[in-house]
């Protein structure tokens, strides 16, 4: 609960001139946002207490959004194509519809992105979906028909519109938002991505011109208003199954060069949008780019934004972000910045632009924040940044029902953070579309990845949690995803119904042992079970963990109630399937914590045994069944990129460019879908490996003792591990050395000399190596040694740990800034191969000429050399001369990129002398 002061942000006019010259010139004074106070949390003493039900808990493949209807029935889409309904009474589910998408367009973001019921759904069974064409390169919006008994009829689609999307121009398809949302008076908003690679801007704005890149180009659909890409889309739907175009959206119908649906424009992924129930208000999570740092040649630090949308408008994409912070106007094709763009009156002289070229003025979002802690909104935390933008609570006094959320959530917005973990309530004023208060919301619970989030006709709210991974392959699942009610606890809390089987699949008779004794009383009661193991109404058992013996072949849902001595209940339900037996399935390569660059080519081979159809060392399996998917890790979540299918071969790993300083990694996932057994359905095993990055961010530790992360402008990625003193460590894993023969450490001397000790295992394990660090002369003096390593093959976890015994009174004070890994790790030998000419003797203060070469694989070429000189400085180039100011061990690296994005390097240490 929060008895904080409440207080509303005060506008700060006298902080405009300061905010300019903090961005170095980033913001004209004319477009500068005005600073704001940090909002405080609400005086308001609500309730905390809720019950958390799960309703579903396994079988989800990227769940991506769900309405409730007056009858209760939870619908739910997958982005795999399924259309699925829920009876919450029985916890069994109905496929309604399946769009049956194949793996080739399941790549990035396309597939069934957006679902919500009509008003009348429970009358007239019309749902509305936004879903990917998959023999066109276009998005459909189309009205479905739900019969009663919960199926729907392919031909029963109404098709409203479609736009055209740039599918195969690079990663275009990363970002299609695709929400659906109803709103009061019967108008449905969909939300649409600007559809741009996001890749290859070093995670700044989208505006390359050049011929052939209009898939780089949001001014061609965000900044569009002749194209529905990039906005928030209002319309009208009529009986027939078409649309009319209400009054009050941003351009009037018949005005030339745009369209009359666009209700908000601007928008890079608006992901999630939703309508106030009560004021009509859209609330918009719209997604950022990913720069970590601003850079006075190309625009601010990537931030994301929360929008309160109460009139049509546009929201500054790819022009401005965050609260009207500008761009830089890049010539991709010379490389030169030109001016900042004004917020105020921004122009699209693209030429991928068909819509007009004066665009509305750029628009406030509510909060925006980035990825360290925000000065105005410090209740977002840091981290990635995904925002999810929920409800708006509206409390019904004549809604007789316990468990609906209380009358002082009235008019709090929910929303989630998919990369953070957290849902928060905030509190606003609607008369001035400000932000007076942010409060946790479930702090207590633990969500993988919160995902979407809506209130039911009942006051609850519905969540999906989409867990890790993803559900491109055949069959394949997320790993830990779920959806869940989230109730009023107004008479106490439910007991917490949970269970697991030893065994989730086998041949008849199968004797499964249950085990619930888990099950809980949050409140701390005594509880009683009941047992249906085929959920058929009959009890079986009241033991806590009782065994049960299938004797017929079939699919059964075992449910488990569990009642508290106050008369609550809580249910849970797990598939046993009786017939057929869950494959196992195991990478056999790459390596789990295996090195590999992002740009790489990585052989894998897939282990498979299955009891009916054999395995892969027999040679029974049929390996076009079998499917590899590539990710991008990002932060606490992956992005999906490729999909592969085979036991074994090689997978492209997309160099995915983010920017400078990312926090990102390559994921590899495994599936095999059986082929059944009879009338038994078929079942996928899984496997993940998550494999290392060569070139690391010191900072994005796995676990570390006694140092701080900190900003700092010279630091690349303008972060690094700071206070590191005598006894102090972090640490990396879980890794596999293999293929690994050296490290270099990107360091920044403290105020005494220090040791770094590399050791595996342990802070105190086998010591693989270990450089000294003399002490600093002078302010932020980087040094790069090198230290050759040889570990074990195996999982581990890497130690750096500082040794500082005569530091002074502040501390050692070391700084680890990067760590680069030489050798190919897991990855194959398609690469540049780089040499270099060695140095010798160099002098503090004297020129150095380094110079290098490269050759590219077959088919490729060499597109770029850039030295990373071991001191804090880069430059491109392959021959070139550097002056190194102070004395010390130093590594120069020449990296070498070619054709494909993939890049390897090699290094020259140089031992600078006074």
């Amino acid at each position: 609960m929060s008895a904080s002061h409440r207080r509303a942000r005060r506008r700060a006019a006298a902080a405009t001139t300061a905010l300019v010259v903090g961005l170095a010139g980033l913001v004209p004074a004319t477009t500068a946002a005005t600073a704001h106070e940090p909002v405080a949390p609400a005086d308001t003493q609500f309730d905390t207490q809720f019950d958390k039900v799960p309703l579903v808990t396994e079988g989800l493949a990227d769940p991506f959004e769900l309405d409730v209807a007056d009858d209760g029935r939870v619908v739910y889409i997958q982005r795999t194509g399924q259309v699925v309904v829920l009876d919450q009474d029985t916890l069994r589910r109905t496929t309604a519809l399946d769009l049956d998408y194949s793996l080739d367009l399941l790549t990035q973001s396309d597939g069934l992105l957006g679902l919500t019921l009509d008003p009348d759904f429970t009358e007239n069974g019309w749902l509305y979906l936004l879903w990917s064409d998959p023999d066109v390169a276009k998005m459909n919006l189309s009205r479905f028909t739900m019969g009663p008994d919960d199926t729907i009829d392919p031909a029963s689609e109404r098709r409203l519109l479609d736009y055209t999307i740039w599918r195969g121009e690079g990663r275009a398809n990363s970002h299609m938002a695709g929400s659906l949302a109803m709103g009061p008076d019967g108008d449905l908003y969909v939300a649409t991505g600007d559809n741009s690679d996001p890749f290859d801007q070093q995670g700044y704005t989208p505006i390359d011109e050049r011929p052939g890149r209009r898939g780089w180009d949001a001014q061609g659909t965000s900044a569009n208003t002749n194209d529905l890409r990039g906005k928030v889309l209002r319309i009208t739907p009529e009986d027939d199954g078409t649309y009319t175009v209400p009054e009050g959206n941003l351009f009037a119908p018949g005005t030339e060069g745009t369209r009359p649906e666009i209700y908000g424009m601007g928008f890079r992924n608006p992901f999630r949008i939703t309508v106030d129930p009560g004021t009509g208000a859209v609330m918009v999570g719209d997604y950022g780019p990913d720069a970590r740092v601003a850079d006075p040649l190309r625009g601010p630090e990537g931030q994301v934004e929360l929008i309160r949308m109460t009139e049509p408008g546009n929201h500054g994409w790819p022009y401005c972000h965050a609260d009207n912070q500008a761009y830089i106007d890049y010539d991709f094709a010379t490389g030169e910045s030109g001016e900042p763009f004004d917020c105020a009156r921004p122009v699209n002289d693209s030429p991928n632009n068909t819509g007009l070229r004066e665009l509305p003025p750029s628009q406030e979002p509510m909060v925006w924040y980035g990825y360290g802690p925000s000065e105005e909104f410090p209740e977002m935390g840091e981290g990635g940044a995904a925002p999810m933008a929920g409800p708006v609570y509206r409390f019904d006094p004549e809604l007789d029902v316990k468990t609906k959320f209380p009358e002082a959530f009235d008019g709090r917005w929910f929303v989630s953070e998919y990369a953070r973990n957290f849902y928060r309530a905030l509190t606003l004023d609607e008369s001035t579309g400000e932000v007076e208060a942010i409060d946790p919301f479930l702090p207590d619970e633990t969500f993988v990845a919160p995902f979407e989030v809506e209130f039911g006709p009942d006051g609850s709210l519905y969540v999906i949690d989409f867990g890790l991974g993803s559900g491109a392959g055949r069959g394949s699942t997320n790993t830990d995803a779920g959806i869940y009610r989230i109730d009023h606890a107004a008479d106490g809390r439910r007991p917490i119904s949970r269970f697991t089987s030893d065994v989730d699949s086998g041949h008849e008779p199968l004797t499964v042992a249950f085990t619930g004794d888990t099950s809980t009383s949050p409140d701390g009661l005594d509880i009683t079970y009941a047992w249906d193991f085929e959920n058929d109404g009959v009890v079986d058992s009241t033991e806590p963990n009782p065994t049960h013996t299938y004797a017929e072949r079939g699919q059964f849902e075992a449910r488990l109630t569990v009642t508290d001595t106050d008369g609550f209940t809580g249910v849970s339900v797990h598939t046993i399937t009786v017939g057929n037996t869950r494959p196992d399935v195991a990478f056999g390569a790459p390596v789990h914590g295996g090195f590999a660059e992002l740009g790489d080519t990585v052989p894998y081979a897939v282990d498979v045994a299955d009891v009916e159809d054999g395995s892969t060392d027999a040679g029974t399996i049929d390996c076009e069944r079998v499917t590899v998917s590539t990710q991008l890790g990002h932060d606490s979540h992956a992005h999906p990129i490729d999909n592969y299918t085979g036991c074994t071969g090689t997978v492209f790993l997309d160099p995915a460019d983010h920017g400078v300083g990312q926090n990102v990694y390559p994921v590899l996932r495994a599936s095999y879908q059986d082929l059944g057994s009879a009338d038994i359905p078929e079942l996928t095993g899984q496997d993940a490996a998550r494999l290392q990055v060569r070139d690391k961010e010191a900072e994005f530790f796995a676990d570390g003792s006694g140092v701080t992360v900190a900003d700092d402008a010279d630091a690349r990625g303008g972060r690094l591990v700071t206070d590191v003193d005598d006894g102090d460590r972090i640490a990396f894993g879980p890794l596999d050395l293999r293929g690994i023969d050296g490290l270099t450490i990107g360091a920044v001397r403290g105020a005494s000399d220090t040791t770094v000790e590399v050791r595996e295992g342990s802070p105190t394990g086998h010591t693989l190596g270990r450089v000294r660090i003399p002490r600093a002369t002078g302010d932020g003096q980087v040094v790069s040694p090198t230290i050759r390593i040889r570990g074990e093959e195996g999982a581990t976890t890497l130690y750096l740990v500082a040794t500082s015994p005569r530091e002074p009174d502040g501390g050692a004070d070391l700084g680890l800034d990067w760590l680069v890994f030489h050798g190919r790790g897991v990855a194959d030998d398609a690469a540049p191969a780089v040499t270099a000419e060695p140095v010798r003797g160099p002098r503090a203060g004297a020129p150095v000429d380094l110079a290098g070469t490269a050759v590219a694989p077959e088919g490729r070429e060499i597109v770029s050399y850039r030295w990373d000189l071991g001191d804090g400085t880069t430059t491109d180039g392959a021959a070139v001369t550097h002056v190194y100011e102070q004395p010390g061990r130093y590594t120069a690296r020449l990296i070498a990129t070619d054709s494909e994005g993939t890049r390897d390097w090699t290094t020259v240490e140089l031992t600078v002398r006074r």
